[in-house]
């Protein structure tokens, strides 16, 4: 699947994608010697919030249960690959396995092949999964998207339902929130000026610019983190907005007048990396094998709104609680792969740039 192209997705073409990656995947997944573990505790990193409430409910407490293992948690910084690389670099053992994207395995695997061991996953049913769900050193658990979100109570029926109505700013008046990032942003302002959604890679650096300018003037928040993001919809600080979904789901569950716009948004991978300096590897890849079961990955959608990577846990969710998540069939469709590739080479440059056009 190329990145940032948008596809045309059914269920069954959406399972049926390769997964390949250069990796085979043939054995299936045995789970054995359930207490040999019985007793320790696995240092785990994710992204706090609605994803430790999520992924506690589909993993961590029916590992607990299974394993007698204890699962301590901590959360990632925004930009989680410095204090990563400091952790190997250090021998400090902050965590044994953390949560990460595509983009940040790339930039890690810059620095080295020491800071994550290969997960060694095996399953028999490789075409249940996502694409890009498997490579050597990460293996995905969960589906998010950076869309569009904004407050019913103020746009009613006519909400925007594009990147080129949030930049409309005379016929969709309003307070507007973006990202405090180049990384999507730069991608929704060449969608606001007519770039295909299939031709976002590479990206066209100055001509987004130029569009940042037009819009620049009347975006009243750059908002800095997830739950930042929550928050400003939740209590109307702002009208219209770049969204995490999972954060819009949060805010829409929490009772916020809040409607997600999917067409012209990118959909991006969590997964599970292993850390190099572990001493529990073993334990490690125990914990990431239990995270691929469907119906534990369904449980924790109750909480989390993310996609499965594996898609027979759909199977086990309701056709209420689908409908909210970016991997349904209409949902994908009008979403593009984040362009991990092109984020991993340019992304501290262009963040650099990004910095000095919003303070300039």
């Amino acid at each position: 699947m190329k990145q940032g192209n948008k596809m045309s997705f059914s269920r069954r073409g959406f399972m049926k994608a390769s997964t390949g990656l250069g990796l085979a995947l043939a054995a299936p997944v045995v789970l054995k010697g359930n207490k040999a573990f019985a007793g320790e505790t696995l240092m785990v990193r994710d992204m706090g919030g609605t994803f430790y409430e999520g992924f506690k409910a589909g993993f961590y407490d029916s590992f607990t249960e299974e394993f007698g293992v204890t699962i301590q948690t901590s959360t990632n910084e925004p930009d989680p690959i410095p204090q990563y690389k400091m952790a190997v670099d250090t021998d400090t053992k902050l965590f044994d396995v953390a949560l990460m994207t595509p983009e940040h395995v790339l930039r890690l695997r810059k620095f080295g092949d020491q800071y994550m061991l290969p997960t060694e996953i095996e399953v028999s049913n490789p075409d249940d999964f996502t694409p890009n769900t498997f490579q050597h050193d990460f293996t995905g658990v969960a589906i998010y998207a950076l869309a569009m979100a904004y407050r019913t109570d103020t746009f009613g029926e006519n909400g925007p339902k594009s990147w080129a109505d949030f930049w409309d700013v005379e016929t969709f008046k309003g307070r507007r929130g973006l990202w405090r990032s180049p990384v999507t942003t730069m991608e929704m302002a060449l969608l606001a000026d007519g770039v295909a959604l299939a031709d976002l890679y590479p990206l066209d650096v100055d001509r987004a610019f130029a569009s940042l300018d037009k819009i620049k003037d009347h975006i009243d928040l750059w908002w800095t983190s997830g739950a930042q993001n929550t928050q400003v919809m939740q209590n109307g600080e702002v009208d219209l907005t770049s969204a995490w979904s999972t954060r819009a789901q949060t805010a829409i569950s929490a009772g916020a007048p809040v409607s997600l716009v999917w067409n012209g948004g990118l959909y991006n991978i969590d997964g599970w990396t292993i850390a190099g300096n572990t001493a529990k590897a073993d334990l490690s890849r125990k914990f990431i094998e239990w995270c691929l079961d469907a119906k534990r990955q369904a449980a924790y959608t109750d909480i989390l709104a993310c996609g499965p990577t594996n898609m027979k846990a759909y199977d086990y969710i309701s056709e209420e609680k689908a409908a909210v998540l970016p991997t349904t069939p209409e949902h994908i469709s009008g979403l593009a792969l984040l362009g991990a590739d092109y984020w991993a080479d340019n992304q501290d440059a262009l963040t650099e740039r990004f910095e000095q056009w919003i303070l300039g």
